[in-house]
């Protein structure tokens, strides 16, 4: 059924009006695995007005060298993707495209590997193709090399709330809040050298920005932690690479500065949620957004084993990513 509808979709690109990401093969995923059935899937695939037919420049897939972070290419890594599968070679090559991957994850705008793990737990291999295709041609890593910083990440933050670092009041992409946020001279001058919190505690922080903020951009840190998460345990991985925790850590310090450096609440525990009822109201929310968020914070409760994301997960499935206060 979702094969049938997500070869539908495929003649569309990753992307649309100069940057943003299409979202709708990962919102029939999501529905799918919140429990919607074909006629709902069929409904929601209608919705591509919005979106661009990919473009291909026909360039020969002989020689794919220079094209990593071109989004030139993303027609093109299809064919050659499609290529490969036939030929027995995608299964050689997956490890080192996922490694270049780890160390991205920004990659699509944050969407890349979010689009990704939906399309690997889908298992149309098509759309797999797209969706690696897509985070390929729009790879994009994050220059950390430079941070020497050995500050605390509770000094850290504490030296940032004290004197909030300020971004110009602008819409932008959410990679673009990132980078802008990082290349401030008192954020760059603090930003640490390695890890100062493992993955899953990182996790946490995530759930905490977001929390205080509801924030479209911690929204999506959020979403995609999951998202690297899934294809961790798909590999027989127990967690991220570090190379991959260190890029989102840079990304949450980024988005933690463009949201104010506000104080976060603690955590709450959850409560007893009746995740079959979560699906349920979740499937009715018509924002994607909020789909994708919901299933995020019910997947993060069973596969980092922590409650907290279960609250999250009953609020946006009741209330939209906004939640309850809204």
């Amino acid at each position: 059924m979702l094969r049938d509808i997500l070869q539908a979709v495929l003649p569309y690109s990753g992307g649309y009006q100069n940057g943003l990401s299409n979202h709708l093969p990962m919102a029939l995923q999501a529905l799918a695995e919140l429990g919607a059935d074909e006629g709902a899937l069929r409904i929601r695939a209608r919705r591509h007005g919005h979106l661009e037919r990919l473009d291909d420049d026909g360039r020969d897939i002989d020689d794919a060298g220079g094209w990593l972070g071109d989004p030139g290419s993303e027609a093109a890594w299809r064919r050659r993707l499609a290529w490969e599968r036939r030929n027995g070679e995608w299964h050689r090559l997956w490890p080192e495209r996922l490694r270049l991957l780890w160390s991205a994850p920004i990659s699509g705008g944050l969407h890349g590997l979010i689009r990704l793990a939906y399309a690997r737990r889908g298992g149309v291999e098509a759309e797999v193709d797209a969706a690696l295709a897509y985070a390929l041609s729009h790879w994009l890593r994050l220059d950390l090399e430079a941070h020497r910083a050995e500050l605390s990440l509770p000094a850290l933050l504490a030296s940032w709330q004290a004197s909030p670092p300020r971004l110009p009041p602008e819409s932008r992409l959410i990679w673009q809040d990132i980078v802008l946020a990082l290349a401030l001279p008192e954020v760059a001058a603090g930003m640490p050298a390695g890890l100062l919190a493992d993955a899953r505690e990182l996790r946490r922080l995530a759930l905490r920005l977001f929390l205080v903020s509801r924030d479209f951009d911690a929204l999506h840190l959020v979403t995609l932690w999951e998202a690297l998460l899934s294809l961790a345990r798909m590999e027989g991985l127990a967690e991220v690479p570090d190379e991959a925790a260190r890029q989102m850590q840079a990304a949450w310090l980024g988005v933690y500065v463009y949201c104010g450096c506000p104080t976060l609440p603690e955590r709450s525990g959850g409560g007893p949620e009746d995740a079959a009822e979560i699906r349920r109201q979740a499937r009715r929310q018509d924002n994607e957004h909020a789909l994708k968020l919901a299933l995020s914070a019910l997947r993060l409760a069973e596969l980092d084993g922590d409650a907290a994301w279960l609250a999250l997960a009953a609020d946006t499935a009741a209330h939209g990513w906004r939640g309850a206060r809204a």
